[in-house]
């Protein structure tokens, strides 16, 4: 007779607070739908917590531009998703962040939305900007 309590396939984690994560449903006409909200511009997300974002053009991107993310439990990954297809590295900001314990991974808006939602469900701390496309 298996045992099941003691080998699990799958780990399911309680999730703490209010159970409202901002999870992104769609994105699209300069705008995203994140935990049943619709919201217009970019937008920055951690596992609970979102802020508009009026980011300079994604080459000029900055640290300070990133301020929401840097709060008392500082995520180690930020995912940034700029529009359509991000046309280059910005190595000052990887730089900048690695210096405060941050990982920056850099990719569409697009696939940015996916990963953020796959992170979320895994219960990882994270933090996404994005930048909002047509």
């Amino acid at each position: 007779m298996n045992d099941v309590s003691q080998s699990s396939i799958v780990d399911i984690r309680e999730l703490e607070g209010d159970g409202k994560l901002t999870i992104i449903h769609s994105y699209r006409n300069f705008g995203f739908r994140i935990a049943k909200e619709g919201y217009e511009g970019s937008q920055i997300l951690l596992p609970r917590e979102r802020f508009d974002w009026n980011p300079p053009e994604w080459d000029k991107i900055t640290i300070d531009d990133l301020a929401p993310i840097f709060t008392d439990n500082v995520p180690p990954l930020l995912i940034l998703g700029l529009g359509e297809a991000p046309q280059g590295l910005l190595p000052e900001l990887q730089v900048a962040l690695h210096e405060k314990g941050v990982s920056l991974e850099i990719m569409s808006t697009a696939a940015a939305c996916r990963t953020w939602n796959v992170l979320l469900s895994e219960g990882r701390h994270a933090a996404v900007a994005l930048l909002a496309v047509a």
